[in-house]
């Protein structure tokens, strides 16, 4: 037993992708849930009496943590609570009663809002060195530093930014975020881990030194920073989404290092060529490369042909080694219109849905949800261990 647990142990990140005996009937759980004992015992209750078998769990919402965590700083939103209170804790308890899986989801590059306060200790605020930059700004920004070069970012945003990024070219940024995963795979005996705002906001990003140094050392361009991108976009382009691929191995890696074969999986821009041109997020490459064992397409439409397009194409570009589990926007939709979309999504070749999100979902719809949707029971498709814990719209 102890060898083949050593084995387990010493596998390299390449492997199999963990057999699912269920369809995957995720149901996304935001942040604003988890503020009190018993939202989150609302959550999961809610949760089984419609029918899912899964949560995924936004516990790093804006460089923040709603887990024990030396890392980051405790979020705001628990600020009334007392300091003993483990959201993820509570829940991962609970929902292993109930026999429903527990997806760590973790908002990765996007860090901080603008114009927020941020309090001690937040990677913002230690480093803005590590914070992407928009095109409008990149001048200016090679000769800013410390407060006045954070200021300068909140100031010029750019494209469809939501906030402060961090930029996946600098080194610091994915020794925090692997310290991050790492940290939260090690004290929580979560089934996966579910990696989201792991994108640009825009082609506009990033134009911060540290990327623009990176191009440079790759291209072997002059002197000027900001001439490399201007002469060679198609290059310019693919250097930010290797540095993003990159980026999304390591994180992997670290976890699947942490826990033996956790679902490593991300939320992604449905449609393959806005993601790859403009996002720079190549998740049919991660995929292919074996750094996700399932995708989820944020395909969010109301628009049933469009939805059932998004849902085939992902199915399509990925194959049938790995599954796709298709995002629906239940907070454009009725009751009866998610169920619709989880059916198409089946019909579509989806290996299961995860809807975004709780708070979409009245209580009164719980039940008509479970009738239409998930009519058998919700057995939970995998789990890694019995043990308890030790895109266009706002996430």
């Amino acid at each position: 037993m102890v060898a083949l647990i050593a084995l387990l142990l010493l596998a390299p990140a390449d492997v199999q992708p963990p057999l699912r005996a269920a369809e995957m009937r995720g149901l996304w759980v935001v942040r604003t849930a988890l503020v009190s004992p018993a939202s989150v015992d609302r959550v999961v209750d809610d949760a089984q009496r419609a029918g899912f078998n899964a949560l995924f769990v936004q516990v790093r919402g804006r460089g923040d943590a709603f887990y024990r965590s030396a890392l980051a700083p405790r979020s705001d939103l628990l600020a009334g609570q007392p300091a003993g209170f483990d959201p993820l804790a509570r829940l991962i308890e609970r929902a292993r009663a109930r026999g429903l899986e527990v997806h760590a989801w973790t908002n990765l590059l996007l860090c901080a809002g603008f114009g927020q306060p941020l309090p001690p200790g937040h990677v913002a605020a230690a480093h803005p060195e590590w914070l992407m930059v928009a095109r409008g700004a990149a001048r200016s920004a090679l000769g800013a530093r410390g407060e006045a070069l954070r200021a300068l970012v909140g100031l010029t945003p750019g494209g469809d930014a939501e906030g402060f990024y961090l930029s996946p070219s600098a080194p610091e940024v994915g020794a925090h975020l692997e310290a991050v995963v790492r940290e939260l795979l090690r004290g929580y005996a979560v089934d996966g881990l579910h990696l989201d705002f792991v994108r640009y906001p825009g082609p506009d990003y990033d134009y911060s030194r540290v990327a623009l140094e990176g191009y440079a050392a790759r291209a072997g361009r002059g002197a000027d920073l900001l001439e490399g991108p201007t002469r060679a976009p198609r290059e310019w382009a693919a250097y930010r989404r290797d540095v993003l691929t990159a980026l999304v191995e390591r994180l992997s890696a670290a976890a699947r290092a942490e826990r033996p074969r956790p679902v490593v999986s991300a939320a992604v821009v449905p449609d393959e060529a806005q993601a790859v041109a403009l996002k720079f997020q190549s998740w049919p490459e991660w995929m292919a490369r074996g750094s996700l064992d399932a995708v989820c397409p944020m395909a969010y439409t109301p628009d049933n042909r469009l939805f059932e397009e998004q849902v085939q194409d992902a199915r399509d570009r990925v194959g049938s080694a790995r599954p796709v589990w298709a995002g629906v926007g239940a907070y454009r939709l009725d009751v009866d219109g998610v169920i619709d979309k989880v059916r198409r999504a089946r019909s579509a070749g989806a290996a299961g849905v995860v809807i975004f999100s709780h708070e979409s979902l009245r209580p009164e719809d719980l039940d008509r949800l479970r009738r239409g949707a998930f009519p058998e029971a919700p057995a939970a498709g995998r789990r890694a261990t019995q043990a308890t814990a030790g895109g266009d719209h706002p996430r």
